[in-house]
């Protein structure tokens, strides 16, 4: 099965947001996400799960990989969000590849007109 009909089948219309970077008048950095770059349908597929400790309890958060069809505009430090409203789930990007690009140089196969993006769950409460 390609990623392609995976998207197609399984996939959810994605929201990718864009931070904008301020400095506060105390020299901190304020990173905020007020309005969706744009939405594509995706498929998310998780990867694994941190065990990191804060304040003395487990603090896990998941990591994955959300593939889209064809070459999309999503860069590091975006975020992705599975709905506008209510229950949402988060991600962060913390990398992205197109392979059709990487190879545009040669004959690529159109199974590779995707863009791969590797993500790491963002905790609710700091969500948008």
């Amino acid at each position: 099965m390609s990623i392609g009909s995976i998207i197609a089948r399984f996939g959810v219309t994605l929201y990718v947001y864009r931070p904008t970077i301020t400095t506060a008048s105390d020299g901190t950095v304020i990173r905020t996400y007020s309005s969706a770059a744009f939405s594509a349908k995706g498929f998310v597929q998780p990867t694994g799960q941190s065990q990191d400790v804060f304040e003395g309890r487990a603090s896990s958060r998941t990591a994955g990989t959300i593939y889209f069809e064809g070459a999309q505009d999503v860069r590091i430090e975006d975020e992705i969000y599975s709905g506008t409203t209510g229950s949402v789930t988060a991600w962060r990007v913390v990398g992205a590849v197109n392979p059709g690009e990487i190879g545009r140089l040669g004959g690529v196969a159109g199974y590779l007109s995707l863009t791969a993006v590797e993500v790491i769950e963002v905790e609710p409460s700091v969500a948008l």
